[in-house]
């Protein structure tokens, strides 16, 4: 069973919770070369290092407490290539020692006065025997089925095999209901689905709702176990294929989440930021409102005193600016000058910068009256705009009996003659053309780059938004389609 770390391991400076303070590890290991030990812990994906030793006298490593640490599931691991083993540190398996062989691992580890970690191994030794005689039992059935060659006796093996499997796993439940192997050994359980009642897609969905709500109930009163690989894999399990993949769900997941770790405030922290960070930067449209809910339900809320004033400010800031244009949200009013794209030409070179460019009167986003109204913010030197508007001429010129183009040059006024230059090269003057020498919209619009598309309906309620401009036309199909 080789185990071998491929994260980087960092340093964890963080009080520990649940702690151990007076805990002392002995390790002696076979065919280890190296002077160094470092003790490790998973937090998310990431792996933390509590304690790094050198070898005794008597060639082993000892780690004492130093300082306190959370009873939990930790790391034993050999630099440089950083292969390791998995301890517990618990209230009853505090003061230890551990001996192996670096070239085996967990094979022959073998553990004193530790129950909790002997038992563990214990069901290590078990898999290790069992697993191999199950996976060949399967593959000669496969082949066998294939084969229309009668698998019967190999059927029953493995029945018999798993059987034996569950068995002991039930024993181990029953007999230690408090050890930290116990709770691992619930986490890889199927849940017991009660018989639904109803069509199939009914059953499915109940099947579905059922499971989810109860995925995380054989972990969840267990502090230790949030701190591990196992927890982090159960948890990107959760969001990745228990999670429809839209905002609302994801919000109601991130929620379970964090409510589970809750009481372990290193793990709320570390799926904090995780998940601030993932929906901050996510491709997917309609996920920037993860994001804004996170701010608003937990930095607002006194919730993440762990980030600085300053970074709360900065996401603040960003969260309210975003919450105005969330997919659903009415898209904030512009009130805009028309640009008068004949007449700034000719001025676009001006000697008063003053006067590069003219105006044809005020208009506003909510006096269009067609049904679908298309938000494109550009700018003059946009490199992606260059690509994108032809697209979005075309797109008009097939549609814009329904669809009306709100057009917003997001640049400077003195770049407005540009602006005129560039939509009569585009050949896209036959839409509303706007310009705002106050950046007024900025307060209301969070414009990172350009272009950044809108589709908004009858009511300018966001159906669309980020959207490059050749998918303008699949989405007004499937907003023709809701309509309908």
């Amino acid at each position: 069973m080789k185990n071998n770390l491929l994260l980087l391991l960092f340093t964890l400076v963080s009080p520990a919770i649940w702690a151990i303070d007076d805990y002392e590890i002995t390790v002696l290991i076979s065919n280890y070369e190296q002077d160094k030990l470092l003790l490790a812990h998973n937090v998310g994906s990431t792996i933390f290092v509590d304690d790094t030793v050198s070898v005794n006298q008597n060639g082993t490593f000892t780690f004492e407490a130093k300082k306190d640490l959370a009873a939990g599931i930790y790391l034993l691991v050999m630099p440089p290539e950083n292969e390791f083993i998995e301890v517990f540190l618990t209230e009853t398996d505090r003061q230890f020692s551990v001996a192996f062989d670096a070239t085996t691992l967990a094979e022959n580890a073998v553990f004193e006065n530790a129950p909790d970690n002997s038992l563990f191994y214990e069901y290590l030794e078990f898999m290790r025997i069992t697993r191999p005689k199950m996976e060949k039992l399967i593959q000669t059935i496969q082949e066998g089925r294939a084969a229309n060659v009668n698998v019967d006796a190999e059927e029953k093996a493995l029945k018999t095999l798993e059987q034996e499997l569950a068995g002991f796993k039930k024993n181990i439940i029953d007999k230690h209901p408090e050890k930290l192997t116990t709770t691992i050994l619930k986490s890889s359980q199927q849940i017991d689905i009660p018989a639904f009642e109803g069509d199939e897609m009914e059953v499915r969905l109940l099947e579905y709702v059922y499971r989810k709500n109860h995925y995380f109930d054989p972990i969840r009163h267990d502090k230790r176990f949030f701190r591990s690989k196992i927890c982090y894999d159960m948890i990107t399990f959760y969001m990745d294929n228990l999670t429809v993949p839209q905002p609302d769900s994801v919000i109601q997941s991130v929620y379970e989440v964090l409510q589970l770790v809750a009481p372990d405030t290193v793990a709320f922290k570390s799926y904090f930021y995780q998940y601030l960070n993932k929906y901050y930067g996510s491709d997917l449209m309609g996920m920037d409102a993860v994001f804004v809910h996170m701010v608003k339900e937990y930095t607002l809320k006194g919730k993440t005193d762990f980030i600085s004033e300053e970074s709360r400010a900065k996401i603040t800031q960003e969260a309210l600016l975003w919450d105005k244009t969330l997919i659903g949200r009415t898209a904030p009013n512009l009130e805009h000058y028309l640009l008068d794209i004949e007449k700034s030409i000719p001025l676009k070179d001006a000697e008063d910068e003053n006067r590069r460019f003219a105006l044809a009167g005020q208009t506003d986003l909510n006096s269009v009256s067609k049904p679908y109204t298309v938000v494109v913010f550009w700018a003059p030197d946009c490199s992606h705009c260059k690509e994108s508007m032809p697209h979005i001429v075309d797109f008009y010129e097939h549609h814009q009996t329904e669809v009306e183009v709100f057009a917003v040059c997001h640049t400077d006024f003195r770049q407005f003659g540009d602006c005129a230059q560039k939509l009569q090269d585009y050949n896209a003057t036959k839409w509303i053309n706007t310009v705002d020498p106050y950046y007024k919209y900025i307060k209301d619009y969070h414009i990172e780059t350009t272009p950044l598309i809108l589709v908004l309906d009858a009511n300018k309620k966001v159906v669309y938004k980020r959207i490059g401009a050749e998918q303008l036309e699949l989405a007004l199909e499937q907003m023709k389609k809701r309509s309908k």
